[in-house]
């Protein structure tokens, strides 16, 4: 039996029941406004500071930049990469910022074509897995691995061609002693903008599919998080929620 996960959002984990170990998720973050990936950063702050163990990939920010927003949302990025907590694997954000060399931080050197991105993610994966068994780390703690903005890889890359990555991907885990030897994650990607063809091949591949939007209403601005897809569900589930000194409220209104 699949042990039940919390992702540390009272009002949807008891409306899932807590989701599936090794299961995919996905957060679409539908309009900026609606700040889905505050959620998603709330979640990574949780799960570390209840010292679990996190592989970030890192899509779009220079690290620089993603060590200041981690900051501002209270994770000392640096700490828990020195504890070997947490894992940064960049992928395309040296593209837009110099490098960081610092324990913890994972570049993938070399050409980063389609072709070789999966193969060359599940080997830094794998060398990181094998430390963490190497020290006794996976041993009661959760893990999580977290892609922030996977929207970007059309960006560098275009839509026929991520589709066709997603597809060697989805492969290259199946094989790869990375997850075949050691424990395998439950994963968390978010996808930032409007529904494409590109989301529409996730939207199917996902176990859940928690989607943010946001609409204004006179001088307010109304946030809603739906779940669009999760196992046994039949109909979404709406919440509208808002950001406060306490953190973040939910209303359930579905």
């Amino acid at each position: 039996m699949l042990e039940l996960l919390s992702l540390g959002i009272e009002a949807v984990d008891n409306a899932l029941g807590g989701v599936r170990e090794g299961s995919s998720i996905l957060i679409h973050e539908q309009d900026p406004r609606s700040m889905g990936r505050e959620l998603a950063f709330m979640f990574l702050k949780k799960k570390l500071q209840e010292d679990n163990l996190i592989g970030m990939f890192n899509l779009s920010y220079p690290l620089p930049t993603l060590f200041h927003l981690l900051m501002k949302r209270g994770v000392d990025a640096e700490s828990y990469l020195r504890s070997k907590n947490l894992v940064i694997i960049d992928t395309f954000g040296s593209l837009y910022g110099h490098r960081v060399e610092m324990e913890g931080v994972q570049y993938l050197k070399g050409s980063l074509s389609p072709e070789v991105l999966s193969k060359k993610y599940a080997d830094v994966v794998g060398a990181h897995k094998e430390e963490w068994a190497r020290l006794g780390m996976f041993e009661g703690r959760e893990l999580w691995g977290i892609s922030m903005n996977i929207n970007e890889y059309t960006k560098i890359f275009n839509e026929s061609t991520v589709l066709s990555y997603f597809e060697v991907s989805a492969e290259t885990r199946r094989r790869h002693r990375a997850y075949r030897e050691y424990p395998t994650g439950t994963n968390i990607w978010v996808y930032v903008g409007g529904p494409d063809r590109v989301f529409a091949s996730l939207y199917r591949r996902m176990d859940y599919v928690i989607r943010t939007q946001s609409e204004r209403v006179g001088d307010a601005i109304k946030r809603y998080l739906c779940i669009l897809k999760a196992p046994g569900l039949w109909q979404p589930i709406t919440f509208e929620y808002s950001f406060g000194p306490d953190g973040v409220e939910f209303r359930r209104i579905d």
